[in-house]
């Protein structure tokens, strides 16, 4: 499965998501870091798909919230 980084942006709010496809497990978190500093987005809880559950549970207390 071909891997990509979205970022949505809501055009009334303002409001930016990034969402990560096609990643195993909590890789996505590596490859959404770097957007998530450059547009200060993570204010919030994450939330995660079914593919990083399994790995979630071992991880959760880890969890960053980056701010700008």
């Amino acid at each position: 499965m071909e891997r990509s980084v979205l970022i949505h942006v809501d055009k009334v709010t303002g409001e930016v998501r990034v969402e990560a496809e096609g990643f195993e497990g909590l890789s996505c978190l590596s490859a959404t870091q770097p957007f998530e500093e450059a547009l200060g987005v993570v204010e919030g809880a994450r939330i995660f798909k079914e593919e990083s559950a399994p790995q979630l549970r071992i991880t959760s207390s880890s969890q960053t919230r980056l701010r700008q």
